[in-house]
């Protein structure tokens, strides 16, 4: 027994290695989809899909007379984003599997 629990550890590490690889990809295709740079046009600079997590930006105030600059960043936002892009992978390699499964028959 304790052969086969060992080779169930093995073979469990690069299906672990594949989701975290395939999760980040997804998040950062997400994110650079998302980016937005507006800075000659209205100062803000946004990135983040479904939420904006980051966001920065400079225009002027007239209440201060000055020009005036921002940063936002917002973990929880974030990381809602790293949940939705688990999600979209977990997805994409259910909906894979159920095609080449159609294709082999």
């Amino acid at each position: 027994m304790s052969v086969i629990n060992t080779k169930n550890k093995i073979k469990i590490v690069p299906a672990i290695l594949k989701g975290v690889v395939g999760t980040i990809f997804i998040f950062v295709v997400l994110t650079v989809l998302s980016y937005q740079d507006r800075l000659p046009v209205d100062g803000k600079l946004t990135m983040g899909f479904p939420c904006t997590f980051y966001s920065s930006g400079t225009g002027y105030s007239p209440e201060l007379d000055e020009y005036a600059s921002f940063e936002n960043f917002e973990l929880l936002k974030l990381l809602g984003n790293i949940l939705f892009a688990v999600v979209v992978y977990m997805l994409l390699r259910l909906l894979l599997r159920a095609l080449f499964a159609q294709k082999k028959s």
